[in-house]
């Protein structure tokens, strides 16, 4: 049978059965901006995600005929502007190229006190990066009777409820491919970071198959509501040559319970939230860090957090990507040119210490 190709539907259908109104699609293309995602055609219907799953589970606005023909898609938008990356000569006399930081910083109400990182214990360097631990995946509680047009819950598998023989038997239906990890979008190429493959136009980034197969999510762990919910919040970034900022976007956290730890290659988060929500995440940064030398601050809506190089460097990423994930080409690359003063063709690329390692 053949596929729909509207965005939002992507569902196979008969052409004896394809009559006005059995397709559900957005007819508009996607808006990302400052984190949020939304859908031009119904962003004033659907308010804006934070979650690219949650943004994916945005229910189509716009209702016609099945089609097979590719159709072009408006690129997604942006209203972040493209500037220029700064520059700085280091030690050595080498002309080093780096992310900007931001033209502007928003400044929050009622901060606390910069918490420095020398209450942090002391870290023994190592050669190698540590190695992340293994996710916990969750899944369905058995005992919660799952809703009847219930989709699954794993990003990219979406597939719906189709009772406990199937969805949860020996079959293919009961198969759930899915993407375990984000997805990433970085100047115009766009995949996922627990696997390989990129591309560049937002409709094929949507047919990306799922590399991981497990089981469905229907319905997750059952939830006590006296038991403490541990959830993620939403994590920004920014760099200079010498420092990575990152805002953890987690509202109201107990100021002193809270608590931001740094070792030579993590960052752990540990926030308390109201409602009884947590905050306990611990991410693999891309590069090593000096931990005695980074800050944090609890904000009313944020936590910002100063995470101090060793030398000066450009990290692609903020998180280490998984074991086997490629980057595109140039992707951590740091250029710069030998000496203060150069000619064409007399330039020489100049690699951050920990890429010379990676490609040693």
């Amino acid at each position: 049978m053949p596929k729909c190709t509207r965005q939002g539907c992507q569902q196979e259908y008969a052409e004896s059965e394809n009559s006005e109104g059995s397709c559900s699609y957005h007819p508009g293309g996607p808006v990302f901006h400052e984190g949020l995602k939304s859908w031009s055609c119904c962003k004033d219907i659907s308010k804006p995600v934070l979650e690219f799953d949650q943004f994916m589970a945005i229910p189509p606005c716009t209702k016609g005929t099945h089609t097979s023909v590719k159709i072009a898609q408006p690129a997604p938008t942006s209203d972040v502007p493209h500037t220029a990356p700064n520059s700085y000569i280091n030690e050595a006399g080498a002309e080093v190229y780096g992310s900007a930081p931001p033209m502007s910083a928003v400044v929050d109400s009622s901060p606390s006190p910069s918490f420095p990182a020398s209450s942090v214990p002391a870290v023994t360097k190592t050669s190698a990066p540590p190695k992340p631990g293994a996710a916990v995946v969750e899944e369905d509680d058995l005992t919660v009777p799952v809703p009847e047009g219930a989709k699954c819950k794993r990003l990219t598998c979406g597939k719906e409820w189709e009772g406990e023989d199937r969805s949860r038997g020996d079959g293919e239906a009961a198969r759930c491919r899915h993407h375990p990890q984000g997805a990433i979008f970085h100047e115009g190429s766009k995949g996922y970071l627990c696997c390989k493959r990129r591309v560049l136009e937002f409709d094929e980034f949507l047919k990306i198959e799922g590399c991981t197969v497990g089981n469905h999510l229907f319905v997750g762990t059952k939830k006590d509501e006296d038991q403490e919910e541990i959830i993620n919040c939403r994590i920004d970034h920014y760099q200079t040559p010498l420092t990575v900022h990152v805002s953890a976007f987690a509202k109201s956290a107990d100021k002193f319970k809270s608590s931001v730890t740094f070792r030579s290659q993590e960052l752990i988060l540990d926030l308390y939230l109201p409602a009884n929500k947590r905050v306990n995440k611990t991410l693999t940064l891309y590069g090593p860090i000096s931990p005695e030398e980074c800050t944090y601050r609890i904000l009313g809506s944020k936590v910002e957090i100063v995470l101090k190089k060793p030398g000066a460097a450009s990290w692609p990423l903020l998180e280490l990507p998984a074991a086997g994930a490629e980057l595109p080409k140039g992707y951590a690359l740091t250029f710069g040119v030998s000496g203060r003063t150069g000619t064409v063709g007399g330039k020489e690329i100049v690699l951050a210490q920990e890429e010379v390692a990676k490609r040693g």
